[in-house]
């Protein structure tokens, strides 16, 4: 199985802090989060702090721009210091209170949910009116695409830049399945005509293991590498791929309609973002080369297409 993390140990990571902080390091552990950064915990004096090594400038760049831009409204840990060691990238935050949720009992799960809506209702609210375009949010804080459906069907292209450039070889060279990929791209591609033309902000990878929550409140939504302009229920879809046991859509269904909302083509969008989601899974499970990922995917991705049907 492959890792596409940068190659940092926890010796390296202190010795590179050693430089960085004036003050000693203390407590430095690793924090298992993510597929492309290497993330420590430490602490510097009397405070406590989180340092993550990325792969690329850009992201750094791009998710110290999330973070100044939108964390007075959200739950978004604080960017103390950036810059690059050895040539590899950095970000230093403010360590949250608390927890990944994930990592917490199911009693606590639950008892979470509500402020988890309330914090996603905040994100729905946030004004993006003086960006431009959907897609993926760039350092300059714009996006590219035109329209939420071009994004969706640009992101599976043969042409890509980045960590996706080249993909398609996967078909020949790995376990990456043209005839199911094929299958599942036209369904989503069928059901994206019933995205809406109002832009939102996006986490792009809102899951459970992203979420730090401390007696049942939402602390910090981290990980901000993947966000973008779109559709608001492209993050509910995520979540329930990966949970469905919350049943955190048909919660924010339910807050809606409290509220005298509605969210229009409820289900279409749901499906349609999961199967996304899923082939950007298979695409990526297959490149990590990782087979018994790939196949629950997969075993997901065919459920979602008879529901689709």
């Amino acid at each position: 199985m492959k890792s596409f993390k940068p190659e940092m140990t926890i010796e390296r990571a202190r010795h590179h802090l050693q430089t960085i902080e004036p003050m000693a390091i203390e407590g430095l552990a690793p924090i298992e989060m993510g597929e492309l950064s290497k993330v420590f915990r430490y602490q510097a004096g009397t405070r406590s702090f989180v340092i993550h090594f990325k792969s690329s400038q850009e992201t750094v760049d791009k998710v110290k721009l999330i973070s100044e831009r939108y964390s007075p409204e959200l739950p978004i840990p604080r960017i103390v210091k950036v810059g690059t060691c050895d040539g590899l990238p950095y970000t230093i935050t403010e360590e949250a209170a608390g927890a990944p949720v994930i990592a917490q009992g199911k009693e606590e799960i639950i008892r979470v949910i509500p402020d988890l809506i309330q914090r996603f209702a905040a994100m729905n609210r946030i004004r993006v009116d003086d960006t431009s375009g959907f897609g993926w949010i760039t350092p300059s804080g714009e996006s590219s695409s035109a329209a939420w459906a071009d994004w969706l069907a640009s992101s599976f292209k043969e042409e890509q830049e980045g960590f996706h450039e080249g993909w398609t070889a996967l078909f020949e060279s790995s376990f990456l399945e043209k005839d199911v990929f094929d299958r599942v791209y036209e369904t989503m591609i069928g059901l994206a005509q019933y995205a809406p033309q109002e832009r939102y902000l996006v986490h792009g990878d809102f899951h459970l293991g992203n979420m730090l929550s401390d007696n049942g409140r939402i602390t910090a939504i981290v990980d901000w590498e993947m966000a973008m302009y779109g559709d608001f229920m492209f993050d509910a879809a995520v979540l329930h791929l990966w949970v469905p046991q919350i049943k955190f859509p048909q919660r924010l269904l339910e807050h809606w309609e409290r509220e005298g909302k509605e969210i229009p083509h409820f289900e279409e969008r749901l499906v349609c973002y999961q199967l996304f989601k899923g082939l950007d899974g298979l695409r990526f499970y297959a490149k990590k080369d990782h087979k018994p990922s790939y196949d629950f995917m997969k075993s997901k991705v065919i459920e979602l297409l008879k529901q689709a049907e």
